[in-house]
């Protein structure tokens, strides 16, 4: 079999088995251009050539888009042509499948797709359907460095003369030709910056309910007796809130316990066993890398580690809620690591007996 056919027959079976994945939120827009080389079909009787083109597109979901593209190259005559250059002109629209992979602390995408359209050379235009397979580099939220390799196939439905030399069932090769093409250049992703997160909302101060005195004795009763030490000094009473405050931390795109976030999870388990009526959440969060949907889903899974990892330790799990903020609650707003591993984190938050909290004996 052509080498050529075998490089698209492999191409088709890598797009049935990709893994679906998140990649640009639906939306982002795709401007950018690119420099082509292209090794022609040898029915042709050209040298390989060198041209440029333009590419536009728009992701309809994270991981689908629809782009249009537009390319122009020159090649060099070979015998039996005459001597000189013919150049070539494609056009297609495509349809392309986008997988994330995280490379150097930033999220890149490798693609796969197909197009058809049209491929005009040395005067004439022919049918084309061209697979295609990518990488996108990501050099920040906008730009990105990005490399395509292509397979052209061509119905081209004058291959009896093929022009030239023009006589009929000369150049019959020609009826089918494959052509290869590398692509190389930037693009630009337009909407694709994340806005600032909302605040988080105000919490309601209610007032508490009016005091009503207790009737009057109707006779003298003893006076109560003093009352006794307070065991719990304040200062005990706050390290133990702050225990069970303390957040705890994961690495990028994980979700399971680091060891050195074990200790943070042990300090809880005298308070929580201390205090039977007091009940938390914990809240998941990831830092701005990746779709809004896999955050949402990556905080939820760090959530839930933490409370596993208390309901094995002896804490009711009805006593535990999870939920996730995604990357919409950072507390920090710098684009780097430093930044970054502060988001990736669980919060701890009481939502009843915090009133009541005594020190662990």
């Amino acid at each position: 079999m052509h080498p050529q056919r075998l490089f698209v027959a492999g191409l088709i079976g890598s797009m049935m088995v990709a893994a679906p994945l998140a990649a640009q939120k639906g939306g982002t827009v795709e401007v950018g251009g690119f420099g082509q080389y292209t090794h022609a079909d040898a029915a042709w009787h050209v040298k390989s050539g060198f041209g440029a083109g333009g590419r536009l597109g728009v992701f309809l979901t994270p991981r689908w888009a629809l782009e249009a593209d537009a390319s122009a190259s020159s090649f060099t005559n070979e015998a039996p042509r005459a001597a000189g250059n013919t150049s070539q002109q494609t056009f297609a629209g495509r349809l392309m499948y986008n997988i994330p992979f995280g490379m150097g602390g930033s999220t890149h995408q490798f693609m796969l797709g197909a197009g058809v359209g049209g491929q005009r050379f040395g005067g004439h235009t022919d049918f084309s359907a061209s697979p295609d397979v990518g990488l996108r580099f990501m050099l920040g939220n906008v730009v990105a460095l990005r490399f395509d390799g292509l397979v052209e196939y061509v119905e081209n439905a004058t291959a009896a003369t093929f022009g030239f030399p023009p006589v009929i069932g000369v150049n019959s090769a020609a009826a089918r030709s494959t052509n290869l093409e590398i692509r190389a250049g930037l693009s630009f992703m337009l909407g694709n910056a994340k806005p600032a997160p909302p605040p988080p909302p105000q919490q309601r101060m209610e007032a508490p309910p009016p005091r009503t005195e207790p009737p009057p004795p109707q006779r003298e009763l003893p006076p109560p007796p003093p009352p006794g030490p307070n065991r719990d000094s304040i200062a005990a009473v706050d390290r133990a809130r702050e225990a069970l405050l303390a957040k705890i931390y994961f690495d990028f795109d994980r979700s399971e316990l680091r060891d050195d976030q074990r200790a943070t999870l042990d300090s809880k388990l005298p308070v929580l066993a201390a205090n039977p009526g007091v009940r938390i959440r914990i809240e998941g969060n990831a830092d701005e890398r990746g779709s809004d949907e896999y955050n949402m889903a990556l905080g939820m899974r760090r959530a839930q580690t933490a409370r596993k990892y208390l309901i094995d330790h002896g804490i009711d799990a009805a006593r535990i809620d999870i939920s996730s903020n995604g990357e919409e609650r950072p507390v920090c707003q710098d684009h780097d690591e430093s930044c970054w591993q502060q988001n990736r984190r669980d919060e701890f938050v009481i939502v009843a007996g915090g009133d009541r909290l005594v020190a662990p004996r």
